[in-house]
């Protein structure tokens, strides 16, 4: 896990549980336009202190993303199942909001959107959806396309939405690299 980027957090103690996890599992944490002073969050953060100290705060989750490689967006019921996304080494998290999660907008930002399938309301906890995510992001299986695979495959696809349904299914390098020539094979 590359960084942890909470967008708008509103309630300190999430956001201490937060920097915690974050600790555990050696992410960066980034957090965009918090709704409170970060000092609020220490009680929670207990072991995490230094975490906390050196989170880097940004005015919006453009810039926050900006150096990225590969984040992954969550929302409730939309993107694949985390269980079914496979990450590359350096993926990045954001998560939304407790009150209404991320915007359009911000999900846009984003190389995937993943949810966590749960048999009733699914709608999560801000902190325990995101121990939730690193703890399946950490456990993935093989890649999701990075930066230099989409800029490849943009050079051949000009539909948003064929491009947005490629980036879903997350395919290896193997079947990127047999996308690609069978792309190359239609247009000779």
């Amino acid at each position: 896990m590359k960084a942890l980027i909470l967008v708008e957090p509103e309630i300190p103690e999430n956001t201490g549980f937060i920097a915690r996890l974050a600790d555990n599992y050696d992410a960066e944490l980034r957090i965009v336009k918090p709704k409170f002073q970060l000092e609020e969050a220490r009680k929670t953060a207990t072991n995490a202190q230094e975490k906390l100290r050196n989170t880097k705060i940004y005015d919006t989750a453009e810039q926050a993303v900006k150096n990225l490689e590969q984040v992954i967006g969550t929302k409730p019921g939309r993107g694949l199942p985390v269980k079914q996304f496979q990450p590359r080494k350096n993926t990045s998290l954001m998560i939304g909001r407790e009150s209404s999660g991320l915007s359009n907008e911000e999900l846009n930002l984003c190389d995937a959107v993943v949810h966590i399938e749960v048999p009733g309301y699914s709608s999560l906890n801000q902190s325990h959806a995101t121990a939730i995510m690193l703890h399946e992001l950490s456990h993935g299986k093989s890649k999701a396309l990075g930066k230099e695979q989409k800029k490849a495959l943009k050079g051949f696809i000009n539909d948003g939405k064929i491009m947005e349904l490629i980036m879903r299914a997350s395919p290896t390098d193997k079947e990127f690299d047999r996308l690609i020539g069978e792309i190359k094979n239609l247009e000779n």
